[in-house]
């Protein structure tokens, strides 16, 4: 009947529903863990010229994360224009924070693009899971060369020289399985990728320095990749609460101090949110390519 809702139309609306509570019920975990006092005044004492530095970095990690996913695209003979593949890579950010349900910011850079250029779904769809895919890669590699410089996880570290010589041939795989062309830019595409996360852990570096924790710089260093990942999974509302319960149970872990650490996330994900939200520009217009 028309204006009933279909059962995809139901099912997304249950699914954000879920994610809703969950990134609630983190939030409320995360609180309910920590000195809240402690914690809002130690988020009073971060030094707003480490936090300009950081959102410097954060805003240059996109803009190279922009030109991966350009680089992606050319090999399906889709070529944009610097300035409109920022456009495009800025709206798909926002509507990642506005779209927690089916549909995401990659989505609709994917309708975008088929719009645009009539190109088929299955291949905007691998573009865009192997941009993604390409970033938990060097996400991993980061972390594992990370772990030798912190005495507690030095035992283990047959395990990061084991996950590093795997992790060349497996992302090389990845590429060539992901059919077209993609295979060709798999040098170039993982060495972006590797900048896009050091660019973030240098953003990261500067919340540390504001909150006066450089001696463990290493440490929280660790956690932010890990909780990039684990904000990546579609759980919550934009990774809402999910970074923040990371460094939680990190610091517990690794000896750290809970309190600064889940000001860290926190601090991080507010910068983040800031610099998605300037894709509202973009999306009013109807010609982003």
């Amino acid at each position: 009947m028309p204006g009933n809702p279909s059962k995809s139309e139901t099912v997304m609306k249950i699914k954000t529903a879920l994610k809703i509570g969950l990134s609630v019920a983190i939030v409320y975990l995360v609180l309910h863990s920590l000195d809240e006092r402690m914690l809002f005044a130690t988020l009073k004492q971060a030094r707003p010229v480490w936090l300009l530095w950081a959102l410097v970095w954060f805003v240059a990690s996109k803009a190279i994360s922009a030109v991966r996913f350009n680089q992606l695209l050319q090999t399906e003979n889709i070529h944009l224009s610097a300035e409109g593949n920022l456009r495009l890579y800025w709206v798909g950010m926002y509507y990642n924070l506005l779209l927690p349900g089916g549909i995401s910011g990659d989505g609709y850079k994917i309708k975008l693009l088929m719009d645009a250029y009539k190109a088929p779904f299955k291949r905007m769809f691998a573009v865009s899971l192997l941009d993604r895919i390409g970033g938990v890669i060097a996400l991993g590699q980061l972390c594992l060369v990370l772990m030798f410089g912190i005495p507690g996880l030095r035992p283990y570290g047959w395990i990061g020289i084991t996950g590093l010589a795997a992790s060349i041939p497996v992302s090389l795989l990845v590429y060539k399985k992901s059919g077209g062309e993609l295979h060709r830019v798999w040098g170039r595409n993982s060495l972006l990728s590797l900048a896009v996360q050091a660019a973030q852990l240098i953003a990261t570096l500067g919340i540390v320095l504001s909150l006066g924790e450089s001696a463990r710089w290493l440490e929280y260093a660790i956690l932010f990749l890990v909780s990039s990942v684990v904000a990546m999974l579609p759980l919550t509302i934009g990774g809402t609460g999910a970074r923040e319960l990371t460094f939680l149970w990190g610091a517990g872990f690794l000896n750290i101090d809970p309190e600064k650490s889940v000001a860290i996330a926190f601090l991080f994900y507010l910068i983040s949110t800031a610099v998605s939200f300037f894709g509202i520009a973009f999306s009013f217009d109807e010609k982003i390519v």
